[in-house]
């Protein structure tokens, strides 16, 4: 029998206003977007680099959001992000001087400025500049399957009674990757792995082949299939469902996770706190909120200081450790699993990670991920994706998938919390207008057109739930609430424009160049279903 790991692995992003007086307002998440350019996209890049030219399979399946593909496509971002690497080495060099008799820190600083040369080096030369251009290369040569997803990151069970706003999120998603990548996904991802009765239809409407359940939407459900959650299943509509192993996530963020090594990298110790704000400059403006520079200086040891210093080293050693460990429990897990189906071609352990959220806590994570890779291959457990594993789509057995998410406790209840309820309220309202809007005026173009279809593009941004989810967890609560306002803002003065029959071209202009995404928008995608 065959075993089998899928691995996919799951960027995130929230748009970002980046032009004019926006980059300094938005300076915290501007640079939480370039730390993941720096800490995920180019060392993913890297490995795969690395592991092709040693000939080690790492096949993988990657969850890149529209909005983030719009934002690493975006001119404005690339200019950006080279000036960041900039101002990182110019406080680097400040801090070469500030610590000159310390030895150990003195190196950690020049490793991290020789790091962002390099990564300057890669990204305009090696790279130039389209990190989406590269992914798109290595998913056609077949190293990695793209798997499509939603306009935005809806909270879809929220929605449910709604099916022209999940369908156009659905659209938007697919119309993405068709310009981004030239082809239609095979796979969809839930954002958030929000699953309600129903959604499952308007997935295969759109083609996709299949998607990726929470676990408890499988062993919640009615009737558990005989084959549990290391094979797969299907919807009525013969959607093929995959099951996430819960189980990871203990691994890794548990009591005894491994991204809590003593020996890794203390990312809550940053300069960028630590620091007074004038020893900042100039990456950090005086006026600014802080946030991180890059430069930490020490390990999750907290008992000694004087073994608290990082050292890259003992890190490197303990990926490797790690790394074998989490091998060895997926295949003991595989081993049980087919002893327990010894009738079926093979068993599969699905293995998600959210690669944004690992790398804010966990500097070492794509390393560990490549020597995950490295790994497996000692071994008889085979690393493929999920659209190989869908041969037998019509004989699979069907299930009705329980209600679930990825979130909060099981069922996403933190994105209606009391921090953030309030905003139900305002895109319960406009998705309905949206949805008559698009059915007023089928037909009309000009500035009309311009306006319904920027009304449709604030919409989207307003209903992702990462928004709901950083005020939930105050982290950059006041940007998320900004965020919201303005779109909301925008498309309350689109809807009123259009009821008045007044415009003013001149905020149109204006905020078309501010929210430059889905520049292909078609706001008709709201209209009602026959």
């Amino acid at each position: 029998m065959q075993k089998k790991v899928c691995i996919v692995i799951k960027a995130n992003q929230e748009f970002i206003r980046h032009t004019g007086e926006d980059v300094k307002k938005n300076a915290a998440v501007l640079n939480n977007l370039f730390e993941s350019i720096s800490d995920v996209y180019i060392p993913m890049l890297r490995m795969i680099d690395k592991l092709n030219l040693a000939k080690i399979p790492c096949r993988f399946a990657v969850v890149l959001p529209p909005v983030l593909c719009n934002l690493l496509s975006d001119d404005s971002i690339q200019t950006l992000y080279i000036d960041w690497l900039n101002k990182k080495n110019e406080l680097g060099l400040s801090e070469l001087e500030r610590n000159k008799n310390d030895s150990k820190i003195t190196q950690i600083i020049k490793s991290e400025i020789y790091e962002n040369e390099e990564l300057k080096q890669d990204f305009e030369k090696k790279y130039q500049k389209n990190l989406i251009e590269v992914f798109s290369k290595h998913m056609k040569n077949g190293t990695i399957e793209i798997l499509g997803t939603c306009g935005t990151e809806i909270f879809m069970p929220h929605y449910i009674d709604m099916k022209e706003v999940l369908s156009a999120q659905i659209e938007c998603g697919l119309y993405a990757y068709r310009q981004y990548f030239g082809v239609a996904p095979e796979g969809f991802w839930l954002p958030d792995f929000g699953y309600a009765p129903g959604v499952e239809k308007l997935i295969r409407a759109y083609g996709y082949t299949y998607t990726i359940l929470d676990a408890r939407s499988i062993l919640f459900a009615e009737k558990i299939p005989e084959t549990g959650i290391f094979y797969p299943s299907r919807t009525e509509n013969s959607l093929v469902v995959f099951c996430r192993d819960n189980k990871v996530d203990e691994e890794l963020y548990g009591y005894y996770g491994y991204l809590y090594s003593v020996n890794y990298r203390n990312q809550n110790r940053d300069i960028g706190y630590d620091l007074p704000i004038e020893e900042l400059a100039p990456f950090i403006e005086s006026g600014s909120s802080r946030y991180s520079t890059g430069f930490k200086y020490w390990n999750r040891w907290f008992k000694d200081e004087s073994k608290s210093v990082y050292d890259k080293n003992e890190a490197l050693k303990q990926v490797e450790k790690d790394a074998e460990a989490f091998v060895a429990n997926r295949k003991e897990t595989l081993n049980k699993a087919a002893e327990l189906l010894p009738n079926q071609k093979f068993v599969a352990e699905i293995c998600t990670f959210d690669v944004s959220k690992m790398s804010r806590q966990w500097h070492e994570c794509i390393l560990w991920l490549e020597n995950i890779f490295r790994a497996f291959e000692k071994t008889d457990v085979e690393v493929d994706t999920c659209c190989n594993l869908c041969e037998d789509q019509y004989n699979l057995e069907k299930i009705e998938p329980y209600y679930s998410a990825g979130i909060g406790e099981g069922y996403g209840e933190n994105l209606l919390s009391s921090k953030n309820c309030w905003m139900a309220r305002y895109i319960k309202k406009a998705c309905e207008r949206m949805v008559d809007l698009a059915d007023r005026f089928p037909n009309d173009t000009g500035l009309k057109t311009r306006l319904l279809n920027l009304g449709a593009k604030e919409l989207l941004l307003a209903q992702s739930s990462n928004l709901a989810d950083m005020i939930d967890k105050d982290e950059l609560p006041e940007f998320a609430e900004r965020r919201f306002r303005e779109s909301i803002t925008a498309f309350t003065t689109v809807f009123d424009s259009l009821g008045s029959n007044t415009v003013s071209t001149e905020w149109l202009t204006k905020i078309e160049m501010k929210d430059s995404v889905f520049l292909w928008m078609n706001y008709r995608i709201f209209s009602r279903k026959k």
